[in-house]
């Protein structure tokens, strides 16, 4: 349940108005000698919007025009020396259709010329705010079809007199917002709320390096602004962004604009926070604290990030106090409340109890009383009660009813009681609850004339729905700018993250599935039902002795025993200076400065199961019978202390010139350039203490022999014969004692774009970088790597021939061509090699190489070519974007085969091409249109992408079916490639079978060439769909997103051979698993119809298993209201909303006909509760 508490405080109401009041009134009785001063100004030719802009900027003067108007009226060169406004209005306006007239508050008021009406028998009074309920200042107001009207005072309020209608059609703009026509009866008044516009809104383009306007952009770039990051709340911002980019994919963990890119080299777009690149996750920005995100997709929109570009870049801007003198405090709250996870055995595709207890029982009456295999069952079963494997108790009960330790009627009533027990439901009533998320965020901006600052606290809090478990994270930021001079402006920063997290670190407590469902969790007095999740509970050497330790085992204890801690440090320190040398030129310098410390602690005390486990295994028996005594390799008390601590150290530092010039009002230009230069340091250490004391601070590790520990390979007492070295050392101590390898990389670029706009109509572009980095060098040639791209477009709304088309407000085609680059940060042009392992013979050290020089590794390359267009059509009732691209990647990172003469078996290179191509739409219309406060409104936008991904060219490295089924590529296919054995049925014995190249029927398929795999399709979506619907009504509100991906595959419910019976949970495809009575089955036998010969890597990958992945899908349905403004604001409080949120209800629609969840591959996502409060004052 999310609780969303938006809580703004400003100087006490009184106060406030009475201060904006006396300096509204101050201006307002200012001697008519003063106000009546002379204006001396030069305007160009050029339009009127740039002469009215001109005017605002040389004084004090405030016009309200419509600026689409006035751009599209030509103005001569004219020189006023001295002149009154009023002159200077009338000149300009002269022949023209325009006409002013002085408003309210001394605010000049610019519209079409009228016929002013003669008879004044009333007025409109009203006032006009924005969501949230503050007043706007300034606010144009005239009656539809006239000149007539007024501006809003400081209050928001406005009265329009003289008006003869018994109703009349006010008409209410503002820049920025959206323009609302209401209806008013005479002498009435009206309230009116004005929205942000998104157009405007979108009007700019933040790539980072600069703010351009978005009718100068030829690139492909989407933005998602605050207002909508706010509709439905996630606790990070990459969910939110699902269904609002066209082309993003965030999908099977993996994040994708405009499909992969690479094969081995990173795919996730680059992050960019605040104009700089950061290393940090996405998931540790505050999504409370953005205001907008943009996302570069095309060369042209990205190549300026040069090598790091060609998976696409998401620009974060984070917010900023807006108003000036006003200090706001912003509380929010989230409260989610996840569903409780579902353990249901036949929901998770397993058989029920009773169902596993009868499965069982035809097997080992089978064996016990039926075996026709020759051996001396109960002979055999007595052998293995000295082994480790585990033994269930029901076939220990057969073993004792075969042995005549028991009756029939014991056995009977053992299998009755079994069936009765389910060790998943108490696993879920004992050990897991129900998850709680909480998020709460806290805000304090300011703004001055010279001083904007925000300081931000975000805490969250997650239980992880599981007992002894919390994910505990604190998040503060702190943002501030400065105009120290005119020429001087000042930008700083710091955001720092304590994030603590706790969870268990057995092998074994947190799954219910790792038991046969049988099992019980507790008796029936509340005590701790003893078992063996791995090992033999009938095993009895470890009671019996005391130089040993019990191997019980019981998940609800072990959490007691068994953890692990993280305790994580991130802090990120920004700062920029902008130096103003000239009108429209700057130098702007910047840095960034990141650490990251993370120490993960995991505590096994003297207590849990990994230590009763090791301290047997490293038990030595010595002596003869009679006489024996012991030794321990490992401390005989203690647990076991494994730390590891990394640390990151990572900055840029950039400079860049900018210049921006309009000549003529025709011609203008945006030029940047500048360098970058980034290092990056990561380096940890690991730890291990054993006979720790977390109580007492004490250890024995100084005389524990590691090197014995090492060569130590099968146990000589405890379960004899038992792989050591294989189970235990090289899973519990080597792994702990090993090396955090230290990277370090530098890199250095050198940048420049420029932007050419002709008459607000032609823009040119084109950018150029090159990157050098320390990975590639070996030859000077491939040191570094030019970057560039190129783009036009042509804004066709603004050609004189179109202004007739009234429905069109803006039309724009763009296109790019451009090429970027990539890292495989695996590879390097320098021979490398590992040290540190010893030779277990000679016990020497010993140094391994692990990759040959090759002097002519170099970046990949990607070359996008992009087709868009945009448009606004309607009175920007319908918005949207249309792109078609084509990508092709090139000196892709790929092995090449070599022969082993050589000394190596392969050597990286740039031997691979593939290319993606696709279309993506985007879509957005207002159905209907709030024109006052509790107006019925509805809004639908929509987002589609198609992608089609293929590697063109490589050198196939697979030389077995199991190679390319595990890598997926191959030449002509997509990365993402399914390669599937044709499952050709059951033999005669229950055994799968498979089709050769030539159409044979073989149970043995692992050693034919890789031409026996079949394509299957791809595990990437094609296609997906966002579509969100918001509708409003009288404080009302609903909001809902669905998603569609499809047009790609998956491998779900394989069946798989076993031997016998296996231990845990039996999936419940074997109720039709293979009997010589039930033959019309692609179940293979289980029991005495089961295999020695063991085939799963075959198995899992025929291609009966591939099931389409489509589905449709509602992420989001958000219930809202909002308080009406009189009622709340007697509490001083400002605005006041409540909502509700379900996040993953059902699934609405699936592909697949097995019941699966295309997103987890098994049991649905669990539903989630959020309600929300939010408030501001």
């Amino acid at each position: 349940m999310k609780k969303k508490l938006h809580h703004v405080w400003k100087f006490p109401q009184k106060w406030r108005k009475m201060f904006v009041r006396v300096v509204f009134l101050f201006v307002i009785l200012i001697p008519s000698g003063v106000m009546a001063q002379g204006l001396t100004i030069r305007i160009e030719k050029g339009s009127l919007d740039k002469a009215f802009q001109l005017i605002m900027k040389s004084s004090n003067i405030q016009l309200v025009y419509n600026t689409n108007v006035a751009s599209k009226i030509p103005c001569t060169a004219t020189v006023f020396e001295n002149k009154e406004i009023t002159t200077i209005l009338n000149t300009l306006l002269e022949g023209t259709e325009l006409a002013w007239y002085r408003g309210e508050n001394d605010i000049y008021i610019i519209t079409e010329r009228r016929e002013q009406p003669s008879q004044q028998i009333g007025k409109v009074s009203g006032r006009v705010v924005e969501k949230g309920g503050e007043p706007l200042i300034g606010v144009t107001v005239v009656i539809k079809g006239t000149s007539t009207g007024a501006a809003t005072d400081v209050d928001g309020n406005f009265t329009i007199n003289g008006l003869r209608d018994s109703s009349v059609v006010i008409v209410v703009s503002y820049i920025g917002k959206e323009s609302k026509e209401v209806t008013a009866k005479l002498n009435a008044h009206v309230l009116v709320t004005l929205e942000d516009d998104a157009s405007e809104i979108e009007e700019v383009v933040v790539t980072g390096y600069q703010s351009i306007s978005r009718e100068k952009v030829t690139g492909s770039a989407s933005t998602v602004t605050s207002d909508d990051l706010s509709r439905r709340h996630t606790t990070n911002i990459m969910d939110n962004l699902e269904g609002r980019v066209a082309g993003l994919v965030n999908y099977d963990g993996k994040m994708t604009i405009r499909g992969t890119s690479s094969l081995y080299a990173e795919t996730s777009p680059l992050l960019v926070v605040d104009g700089l690149p950061i290393e940090g996750k996405i998931e540790d920005l505050n999504p409370y604290d953005i205001e907008s995100v943009t996302v570069l997709k095309d060369a042209a929109a990205a190549a300026i990030y040069g090598a790091r570009a060609s998976n696409g870049i998401i620009v974060i801007t984070t917010k900023k106090a807006k108003k000036v003198g006003v200090t706001e405090i912003d509380f929010s709250g989230n409260l989610t409340v996840y569903e409780k996870r579902n353990l249901d055995y036949s929901d998770n595709f397993y058989m029920e109890p009773a169902q596993q207890v009868d499965k069982e029982s035809e097997y080992y009456d089978y064996y016990f009383f039926h075996n026709d295999s020759g051996e001396d069952p109960i002979a055999t079963f007595e052998g293995k009660l000295s082994q480790f494997s585990p033994i269930s108790p029901l076939n220990y009960a057969y073993y004792q009813y075969a042995k005549g330790l028991i009756t029939e009627k014991d056995l009977e009533d053992i299998k009755k009681s079994l069936k009765k027990n389910n060790f998943a439901k108490e696993f879920s009533d004992q050990i897991l609850r129900m998850r709680i998320l909480q998020q709460y965020n806290l805000a304090i901006r300011n703004r001055s004339e010279n001083f904007n600052s925000s300081l931000v606290f975000n805490l969250r809090r997650d239980n992880n729905g599981i007992i002894k478990s919390y994910d505990n994270q604190i998040n503060v930021s702190y943002r501030g700018s400065y105009d120290m001079k005119k020429w001087l402006t000042v930008n700083f920063g710091i955001n720092g993250i304590l994030a603590k997290a706790k969870k268990s670190n057995s092998k074994y407590a947190t799954d219910p599935f790792n038991v046969p469902s049988y099992y019980r969790l507790l008796k029936d007095d509340g005590s701790y039902n003893y078992y063996s999740c791995d090992f033999n509970d009938y095993y009895t050497l470890d009671d019996e002795n005391p130089a040993l330790r019990s191997m019980n085992f019981n998940h609800l204890e072990e959490l007691d025993h068994d953890k692990t801690t993280t305790d994580r440090r991130n802090m990120r320190y920004q700062g920029e200076l902008i130096f103003k040398v000239i009108d429209g030129l700057s130098i702007n310098t910047q840095l960034i400065y990141e650490t990251e410390r993370l120490n993960e602690s995991s505590y096994s005390d003297v207590d849990s199961y990994t230590m009763r486990f090791l301290r047997n295994i490293y038990t030595l028996q010595k002596g003869t019978e009679g006489s024996y005594t012991y030794e321990y390799m490992i401390p005989e008390s203690g647990g076991k202390l494994a730390t590891v601590d990394t640390r990151g150290d990572y900055w840029t530092a950039r400079t860049q010139l900018n210049f921006r010039r309009t000549v003529a009002d025709k011609h203008a230009v945006d030029l940047l350039a500048g360098f970058e230069f980034r290092e990056t340091r990561s380096k940890g250490t690991k730890g291990l203490l054993l006979g720790y004391d977390d109580q007492l601070q004490t250890q024995s590790t100084t005389n524990v022999n590691f090197t014995d520990l090492s060569n130590y390979q099968y146990t000589t007492f405890f379960v004899a014969g038992y792989p050591a070295r294989e189970w235990a050392y090289l899973e519990y101590i080597e792994p702990t004692i090993d090396m955090v390898q230290e990277e370090y990389h530098r890199y250095a670029s050198g940048y420049a774009n420029i932007t050419y706009t002709y008459d607000n109509r032609f823009n040119l572009f084109a950018s150029f970088r090159k990157d050098y980095a320390d990975l590639f060098g070996a030859n000077a040639k491939f040191r570094g790597r030019p970057l560039w791209s190129v783009g036009v477009s042509w804004n066709l709304s603004n050609e004189t021939f179109l202004h007739s088309l009234t429905w069109m407000n803006s039309l724009k085609f763009r296109t790019t061509y451009g090429v970027t680059g990539n890292i495989y940060q695996g590879a390097t042009s320098y021979m490398t090699a590992t040290t540190g392992d010893v030779n277990h013979y000679t016990m020497k050290p010993v140094a391994a190489v692990e990759s040959p020089a090759n002097p002519e590794l170099k970046w990949e390359k990607t070359a996008t070519f992009n087709l868009g267009i945009d448009f606004s059509l309607f009175d920007n009732r319908l918005r949207g974007t249309l792109d078609w691209y084509n990508k092709k990647g090139t000196d892709i990172f790929s092995p090449k085969s070599l022969d082993v003469s050589k000394g190596f078996t392969s050597l990286n290179m740039n031997l691979a091409d593939m290319k993606n191509n696709g279309v993506e739409l985007a879509l957005a219309y207002s159905w209907y249109r709030e024109n006052k406060p509790g107006d019925f409104g509805w809004r639908t936008s929509i987002t589609m992408a198609y992608n089609k991904n293929k590697i063109t060219s490589m050198e196939l490295q697979a030389t077995t079916p199991y190679d390319l089924t595990e890598s997926g590529f191959k030449t002509g296919y997509p990365t993402s490639a399914l390669f599937s054995y044709k499952h050709a049925g059951l033999d005669e014995n229950g055994r799968p079978l498979w089709y050769t190249v030539d159409g044979r029927k073989v149970g043995n398929i692992e050693n034919e060439s890789p031409d026996v795999l079949i394509f299957s399709g791809q595990s990437e979506p094609k296609v997906n769909l966002g579509m969100e619907n918001t509708f409003r009504y009288k404080g009302f509100s609903l909001n809902f997103m669905m998603v569609y991906y499809g047009g790609h595959k998956m491998r779900v419910r394989q069946y798989y051979e076993v031997n016998k019976m296996p231990f845990g949970p039996i999936d419940d495809y074997y109720i039709d698993s293979w009997t010589p009575e039930n033959t019309e089955t692609n179940v293979p036998g289980i029991g005495q119809y089961g295999t020695n010969v063991i085939r799963d890597l075959v198995n899992e990958c025929s291609d009966i298993f591939v099931q389409p992945a489509d589905f449709i899908k509602v992420r989001n349905i958000v219930f809202g209201y909002s308080l009406p403004h009189e009622f709340i604001k007697r509490l001083g409080i400002n605005h006041l909303a409540l909502s509700f949120q379900i996040d993953n209800p059902r699934t609405l629609w699936q592909k697949n006909d097995m019941k699966v969840d295309p997103e987890t591959k098994s049991i649905r996502r669990q539903t989630s509760y959020i309600i929300g409060l939010n408030f501001n004052f």
